[in-house]
């Protein structure tokens, strides 16, 4: 059984299904990674600003900034979630967890993670 199967029934609680993803989304609309970078995403476009052209990715994904792991308390904090676009959180937060540390790069071209190799 893989780690996802094994969590995966969190997802299908009411709790996070009728009240808790709802109003996340009602509160936070957009990619907040798309806004650090100053793309206003509602879901429809890539990470990088350009439309989405596969319709099945044009959502929004309620995220859990740190890992619930199975863990339903962590799983149902309010203040452990993020929104995100598809591009953000199936790409880069999924690089971010593997490695420990987000390849996202400032204006300038440099890392802005401070946990960046590049920045130690």
């Amino acid at each position: 059984m893989t780690a996802r199967s094994e969590y995966h029934h969190l997802y299908n609680l009411s709790a996070w299904r009728r009240r808790l993803r709802p109003e996340h989304l009602a509160r936070e609309p957009l990619c907040r990674a798309c806004l650090r970078r100053g793309i206003v995403n509602d879901g429809t476009l890539t990470a990088s600003g350009t439309r989405q052209q596969n319709p099945k990715r044009c959502r929004l994904v309620v995220d859990h900034v740190i890992p619930h792991r199975g863990d339903q308390a962590l799983f149902l904090d309010p203040g452990n979630l993020q929104t995100l676009c598809p591009d953000d959180h199936d790409q880069n937060k999924q690089r971010l967890e593997a490695r420990g540390y987000s390849q996202e790069r400032g204006a300038d071209g440099w890392p802005v993670d401070p946990q960046h190799p590049a920045n130690r």
